[in-house]
């Protein structure tokens, strides 16, 4: 077998992946991927047909993407909070016609996979019969240079989730592997080393950054789960160097106490890289104080609105940046007749790449209103960029709270909310106003035990916010809508209060 990784050429018999106590080397990793990729094709998968996966972060995850990778063929993550008619709805957008499923949504991803038309012979579960299915497959690479990859959905946080096609969609394998490692390396990702990945492998974060570790020779530990105890131990006991996070995560570090990390050698960690949602500052200039500066932080999305990055000096040089474009991407700022904005105006964000927008799958509305005539596509933040070309995020459009004729940004309510030690978690939105149009509402979740009104609220944000930016009302929520990758499905609690239109 033709090795296609670095690692499995140089160091085969070396841990690849690492999920408790169940290690794959990285011949290991490639012998399944092969299996994988025969499975499919036996399966009647060609470059291009879709697949999909409803699994927590487990030990098959990395040879299913890249069996996916060598088989050309395109699987859908299934976000398995999902309800069955959110599984149905993908499965049938998609037109996927295989399932692979681990055991604890078996239940539900085979409801989902009827309700689709889906043959439950084509239902593969992990821990009964995938392993079975995988190895009565040969382990021959198969003769295809066409690279599969993620058909991705939109996170549906202002509506229905729409798959995004890509314009670079079907490069070749190598071309991929080339634009992994370009891609780790712009993010100032370690070369070699070892990666923690709690963050969920269905979302555009968990999967790019999978595949960049994996070319990029790092041993891959994964996490079914974010647990503060067993992450930190983990870190120290592996000697771990470089880690993903979404901000909410983030959060939870932040207010641990210094004495927490003196129990724990973190000294290892040389890359922490955040994206997925707006972080705090006070949480972001937390971690910097405590692991260095190797927090990098970047902005894209599955559409292609990155990479932008931003190193840890940067961001302490520049406040509230999101850093500067890689160079295969050019951003603008446009305000609503589609004029460009100068530096420090602040407009809808639109990204060109040279090998042109993306598109929705199924969606032609979408893709067109998506775009201006000249070929840069938006997916609706708001910001602004400097002189020097670094770019500030300022919010969603959709999130923009308009009372009296003042913009009100959300994002930076929410910030300084999130300090609050009774907060484990925050959303402020727009709510109906009679006087002013709308009033800014803020729901929260709160730490175990703790309490907190709106009088508490209001007082904790006075001398911190402008008077017209602090909540006037507040919900309390057992817990937010937020996805585990960091995404919050506001609309969930903001449509409540709006009438249907």
């Amino acid at each position: 077998m033709d090795a296609l990784l670095p690692s499995t050429a140089e160091t085969p018999d070396a841990p690849a992946v690492v999920v408790g106590e169940r290690v794959l080397t990285w011949r290991d990793l490639e012998v399944r991927a092969c299996r994988v990729a025969n499975g499919l094709r036996a399966a009647g998968l060609t470059p291009g047909d879709r697949w999909a996966i409803l699994a927590r972060n487990c030990l098959e995850w990395p040879e299913l993407v890249l069996g996916n990778l060598l088989a050309g063929t395109r699987y859908v993550p299934l976000n398995w909070h999902l309800t069955v008619g959110e599984l149905e709805y993908l499965l049938v957008n998609s037109g996927a016609t295989l399932l692979i499923v681990d055991r604890t949504h078996e239940a539900t991803g085979r409801e989902a996979a009827a309700r689709a038309g889906i043959d439950p012979a084509r239902v593969v579960v992990i821990g009964s019969d995938f392993g079975p299915w995988r190895d009565s497959h040969t382990d021959t690479r198969p003769s295809n240079d066409v690279a599969g990859g993620p058909l991705l959905y939109t996170g549906g946080t202002t509506g229905p989730s729409k798959g995004v096609v890509r314009a670079d969609s079907g490069q070749t394998i190598q071309r991929w592997m080339r634009g992994q490692s370009t891609w780790g390396g712009f993010l100032q990702m370690p070369e070699r080393g070892r990666v923690l990945i709690t963050t969920p492998l269905y979302h555009g974060f968990g999967t790019g950054i999978l595949g960049a570790s994996l070319v990029r020779q790092h041993s891959v530990f994964i996490h079914e789960r974010f647990e503060v105890d067993v992450f930190l131990a983990t870190v120290e006991r592996h000697r771990i160097t470089s880690i993903p996070l979404v901000p909410t995560l983030m959060v939870r570090l932040a207010k641990l106490d210094d004495a927490t990390f003196r129990r724990h050698d973190l000294s290892s960690v040389a890359w922490i890289t955040h994206t997925a949602a707006p972080c705090p500052p006070w949480a972001k200039s937390r971690l910097i104080d405590i692991f260095g500066p190797v927090v990098v932080e970047f902005y894209g999305s599955s559409e292609g609105t990155g990479p932008v990055v931003c190193t840890s000096r940067e961001w302490l040089e520049r406040p509230g940046t999101v850093g500067r474009p890689a160079p295969i991407l050019r951003v603008s700022v446009v305000d609503d007749e589609g004029r460009d904005l100068a530096p420090g105006e602040i407009g809808t964000l639109y990204f060109a790449r040279a090998e042109g927008p993306p598109a929705y799958h199924g969606d032609d509305e979408k893709t067109r209103a998506s775009r201006l005539p000249d070929g840069r596509f938006t997916v609706g933040d708001l910001g602004y960029t400097d002189v020097d070309g670094f770019v500030y995020l300022v919010d969603r459009r959709v999130d923009l709270i308009l009372s009296g004729g003042v913009n009100i940004y959300p994002a930076e309510i929410e910030g300084v909310i999130s300090q609050h030690p009774s907060v484990r978690d925050v959303a402020v939105f727009g709510v109906p106003d009679p006087e002013f149009g709308q009033q800014v509402k803020a729901a929260v979740e709160l730490e175990a035990g703790a309490s907190l009104d709106i009088d508490a609220l209001r007082a904790w944000c006075g001398g911190r916010l402008a008077p017209f930016k602090i909540p006037r009302t507040l919900d309390v929520h057992g817990a937010l809508p937020r996805e585990a990758h960091g995404k919050l499905k506001k609309r969930l609690l903001r449509d409540e209060y709006w009438p249907n239109p």
